[in-house]
């Protein structure tokens, strides 16, 4: 099997595991006559024989492949997304939430002979959307049969228990920068929904005991709340951000008694009731040569490309396979370490604003990077337009592994920061890209050998 040195020569991956750390048993011959000299430390007060050399090097091996997300936490998050979007690669990612209302008003009576006019929900527009607001979206809404919390942490791949019954069947395009007018009067930006496919939802919420109307805790165990999601599209389509908590996000039935006309109660969203994302993610219509990768687990594929989608999607591993040869030159003092990521093009609808990284540890989760203690400024990780690349500074990472004999490398992990509501994907070049002007996968190392 051919292995990557320092100084990156091919990589032969077959039977490499994504973890693979260095046995003893194989030492790799690390030398640095390419590596670039970047000035000389001590050339005035010290004789030519006790200068120290500073080198440059962006050869380093380096290997990454990219995999799928489990979830991501989506509880009473500060918006709620709805929609659905066609990716090429990635193909098509659908957003929905399940809510609970609380009442406006307690120990309401409908009075006598109550008869139901119509349910509308109005959800207010964050001003925030992703993707092709021109592409006609169908929402359908569900009522939830099983008890949700406002204090349990919820995923967002989960699935809570709803009834068949499809309250809205409701085609829309979003406008979530179009004021409205309703009933007379111009509000900001909503999205009102009709929820008449059946009657039996207002019926239920007419019919509602009078215990279930002494306060919104009773409400809550009578009516758990609603399922929101829009059909799955094939083509364009968009995820629209909703602000759900204030007054202007709420639910209103409308009806009439056997005294009045045109009448009206309303149900709030409020923070005392659970709010939960859910994300659905079809990789069966994306390319190929990502399926194979993210989904059949083909790590090879990597070298060439690999992947990153937020909202639980798609994460990606990098390791630095025999960074800790690097010892056999002798005492190394890492003076600065970057790990460059270049996109293989600009993505359609953007690309995500800011990159997460983190150490893997041997359970497999997460760990802080020691670089980060630094500040975002000095770690990294924005997207930066001009050369479509994101940049993480990892010096004091890598000088502990090269130096610390017991750190034991397990790699890192990158994903999407903010990866429950930052919808973005992003495709890079990888360690072996096929086109030979792309920017490759790098790590770029300012060294300086000590003895």
């Amino acid at each position: 099997m051919t292995r990557l040195s320092p100084k990156g020569s091919s990589l032969g991956l077959q039977g490499l595991l994504p973890l693979l750390f260095v046995s003893a048993s194989f030492v790799l011959l690390i030398t640095v006559s390419c590596s670039k000299p970047a000035g000389t430390i001590g050339a005035i007060i010290n004789p030519d024989e006790s200068k120290l050399q500073i080198s440059w090097t962006d050869t380093t091996s380096i290997y990454a492949y990219s995999s799928l997300d489990d979830s991501v936490r989506s509880d009473n998050l500060s918006s709620n997304i709805l929609g659905s979007i066609f990716n090429p690669i990635f193909g098509n990612t659908t957003a929905g939430f399940y809510n609970q209302f609380s009442l406006s008003s307690f120990e309401h009576s409908f009075g006598d002979n109550p008869q139901l006019d119509s349910v509308v929900v109005q959800l207010l527009y964050t001003g925030n959307s992703y993707g092709d607001t021109n592409t006609q979206l169908k929402i359908h809404a569900y009522q939830v049969e099983e008890d949700m919390f406002v204090d349990t942490i919820y995923f967002s791949n989960v699935s809570i228990e709803t009834g068949d019954n499809d309250f809205a069947s409701y085609s829309f395009a979003p406008r979530p920068n179009d004021s409205v007018i309703v009933e007379g009067d111009t509000l900001e930006a909503v999205l009102r929904i009709p929820l008449n496919n059946s009657p039996e939802l207002g019926e239920y919420l007419l019919n509602a005991p009078e215990v279930a109307m002494e306060n919104s805790e009773n409400f809550i165990e009578y009516f758990k709340g609603l399922y929101f999601v829009t059909g799955a599209v094939d083509e364009g389509g968009s995820l629209v951000y909703f602000d759900l908590i204030p007054n202007k996000s709420r639910m209103t039935l409308y009806y009439s008694n056997a005294e009045e006309d045109s009448l009206r109660f309303e149900y709030l969203i409020t923070s005392g009731a659970a709010r939960v994302g859910k994300y659905l993610h079809n990789y069966d219509n994306g390319s190929p040569e990502f399926r194979q990768q993210v989904l059949e687990g083909d790590t090879l594929l990597g070298k060439e490309k690999f992947y990153i989608q937020g909202l639980g999607g798609v994460n990606s591993t990098i390791n630095l396979p025999f960074i800790k040869e690097w010892r056999n030159l002798g005492v190394i003092a890492v003076n600065e370490a970057k790990l460059v990521l270049t996109g293989l093009e600009e993505p359609e609808y953007g690309a995500p604003v800011q990159l997460a990284l983190f150490e893997l540890t041997e359970d497999g989760g997460r760990a802080l990077l020691p670089d980060i203690i630094e500040g975002e400024n000095y770690f990294g990780g924005y997207y930066e337009s001009s050369t479509n690349s994101y940049t993480f500074r990892i010096t004091i990472y890598v000088q502990d592994l090269i130096s610390n004999s017991d750190k034991v490398n397990y790699g890192l992990s990158l994903y999407v920061n903010n990866p429950w509501l930052a919808p973005q994907s992003f495709i890079f070049n990888g360690y072996q890209p096929v086109s030979d002007t792309a920017v490759r996968l790098k790590l770029q190392m300012l060294y300086t050998k000590l003895n």
